[in-house]
């Protein structure tokens, strides 16, 4: 498939940003990355390897996109420049994989690519986390990330003294490629130079390992698995995000509950517990964070109240407070209103239920060989296996009970239709 590479190098553009690191490649452009995908996407079509074809999901993101850009074109139209490229590139994420990828090797090789850069990111913050703090210089004509100061440091007091007058300094943990951390939580650029996003972004790495592991169960492998999910606990830990802290721990208990049933939960509960002990803040820290989200979630009902229908805009939240909601449903229907909300709200039910649908479809009988049959490929087994890490990789509902109940998912006419078509839409 000619579009993988495309795709491969966008999530590589948005997440780790080598563009931004290496001086050869600064000259790249998003233009330049979305060419690339149209062209494999036309070879793909010309080919036979893909074809135009509609996806459950798509009418509703689309739906979805348009009505933030309707609002943000009324309440806030000097900032399109802006906003437009920054949210189409999410848009064009999502039309790449779901109308790109018919074949599930394809969607195998793209799993591996996010698996990739979300265990880079994982390495990256804990190396960032266990470095000496040095002095960081925030003069404002220098770049944000780059560590200017090679002194060792306990508080900003030692920097301060015998540093250059009037600069201001932070003690800071410094990473790869000129990054540093903020308060002591690690993050990275660009978009996840926010820790939080950066807690999320790691914790897409699980749900990959746990995928790779159950492919071919192995001990080098389970070993393998182990220290991935020591690498990404260490990170989510030092980034200190309390919806890390969150988040992390309802992958697992989705995995394990879908993989072993209640037994399950009770062992993901346990092995969550550095997790929740460990991560996010406490103290003084904690308690000012925390009043800071109850005024960020009162100032976005105050938003919704002022413009009840459409909102303030897409991204127009912080042009009215210096700080984001810091929670999703809030944000929306401060930015987007009721229907934005609605749409974003469908749009999430429809990939869990979809997930579930699969699960259901190529669910196994009491042998464990699948319902479906397996085909040569053993595609009915790598597309349940894809679609339960998938639900675990949302982690919204981590205690759904659906089980096929009585009787068989298909009949005997139907196995290898069904199986070529969910092949094509995995």
């Amino acid at each position: 498939m000619f579009i993988i590479p495309g795709i491969a190098a966008l999530l590589a553009f948005v997440y780790i940003r080598p563009q931004e690191i290496f001086e050869v490649l600064r000259p790249i452009t998003l233009g330049h990355v979305l060419a690339l995908m149209a062209v494999g996407y036309l070879i793909d079509l010309r080919v036979g390897v893909t074809r135009l074809r509609s996806s459950p999901l798509r009418a509703l993101s689309l739906a979805f996109f348009a009505w933030s850009f309707l609002a943000l074109a009324v309440k806030a139209p000097a900032k399109i420049d802006r906003q437009l490229p920054l949210r189409a590139g999410v848009l064009v994420v999502f039309i790449a994989i779901s109308e790109g990828i018919q074949r599930l090797r394809g969607l195998g090789v793209v799993a591996s690519a996010t698996f990739a850069i979300s265990l880079f990111l994982a390495a990256a913050g804990l190396h960032q986390g266990l470095a000496e703090p040095l002095c960081v210089d925030r003069r404002d004509d220098l770049p944000e990330l780059t560590v200017t100061d090679g002194r060792h440091c306990e508080t900003i007091a030692d920097c301060n003294e015998g540093g250059t007058p009037g600069v201001e300094y932070l003690c800071e943990h410094p990473g790869w490629f000129g990054t540093h951390s903020i308060d002591s939580r690690v993050r990275f650029r660009g978009i996840l130079q926010d820790p939080n996003e950066l807690a999320w972004a790691v914790g897409l790495t699980l749900p990959f390992a746990f995928m790779w592991y159950e492919r071919k169960r192995s001990v080098p492998r389970l070993l393998s698995v182990l220290v991935v999910v020591g690498v990404t606990t260490a990170c989510v830990i030092m980034t200190k995000s309390r919806s890390g802290q969150l988040s992390l721990p309802a992958v697992v208990i989705v995995y394990f509950f879908r993989r072993f049933g209640v037994r399950g939960i009770v062992v993901a509960a346990i092995l969550s517990i550095p997790i929740m002990v460990l991560g996010g803040r406490g103290g003084e820290a904690a308690e000012s964070s925390s009043i800071e989200r109850l005024e960020c979630w009162s100032t976005a009902l105050d938003m919704w109240r002022e413009n009840p229908f459409m909102g303030v805009g897409m991204g127009q939240f912080t042009e009215h407070h210096y700080l984001t909601a810091h929670n999703s449903f809030l944000l929306l229907l401060a930015e987007l209103g009721p229907i934005g909300l609605f749409l974003w709200m469908m749009v999430i039910y429809l990939a869990i239920k979809i997930s579930l649908r699969v699960q259901l479809d190529f669910a196994t009988g009491d042998g464990g060989r699948p319902r479906l049959g397996a085909g040569p490929d053993g595609n009915a087994l790598g597309i349940r296996r894809l679609r339960v890490l998938s639900l675990a990789a949302l982690s919204r509902d981590p205690l759904d009970r659906a089980r096929p109940r009585g009787r068989a998912v298909c009949r005997g006419s139907e196995p290898r239709s069904k199986l070529a078509g969910a092949d094509r839409a995995a």
